[in-house]
């Protein structure tokens, strides 16, 4: 027993340590990512718009009679369920870089890329921003993408839209690297 012990924990140790890469390990013949920034302040603008079809639908929420449901990185879609036998879509509430909402009494927090935004629901004809609290949290400043070499984040260029692959730079000059 003593020996396979010994024997799993040597292996163990040996695949750790051979998960690690060095500099000269990176192949960096190949093009490094990019981010694609957009420094447009109406990026972040909540509009509401005519209802829609939901493609990526996901969580439920419920204010006063309605529902709102989740559009996966676009925003949510308002049901009206007054008629509990007929339930209506009214709406769409499009929230650029939307994740995640959450509801407390007579207000909708939701996330608009790296802000938290807090708007009132007195009324789904006329919803107003109460308050923005600019980069409540950290976004990913990497590509989404394992043992790639990519060009360091500059926040300052704006929000980071998406990755791209670029051609036109040698994978030499990128500076960051995700295992």
């Amino acid at each position: 027993m003593p020996t396979r012990l010994l024997f799993c924990t040597l292996l163990g140790g040996l695949l750790f340590l051979n998960a690690c890469r060095t500099d000269n390990e990176w192949d960096t013949s190949s093009p490094p990512y990019e981010p694609v920034y957009n420094a447009d302040p109406t990026t972040k603008l909540i509009r509401f718009q005519p209802p829609r079809t939901t493609v990526n639908g996901g969580n439920l929420y419920t204010a006063g009679n309605y529902v709102l449901e989740e559009e996966k990185d676009s925003g949510l879609h308002v049901i009206s369920y007054q008629d509990a036998a007929n339930p209506k879509k009214v709406a769409f509430i499009s929230i650029p870089g939307f994740r995640a909402a959450a509801i407390k009494g007579d207000y909708l927090y939701v996330s608009n890329y790296d802000d938290l935004v807090t708007i009132h629901l007195d009324s789904f004809n006329n919803l107003q921003e109460a308050s923005r609290l600019s980069k409540a949290w950290h976004l990913k400043d990497y590509p989404p993408f394992v043992g790639v070499l990519f060009v360091c984040a500059d926040t300052t260029k704006g929000t980071i839209m998406s990755w791209r692959l670029n051609e036109n730079i040698p994978g030499t000059s990128a500076k960051c690297r995700r295992q």
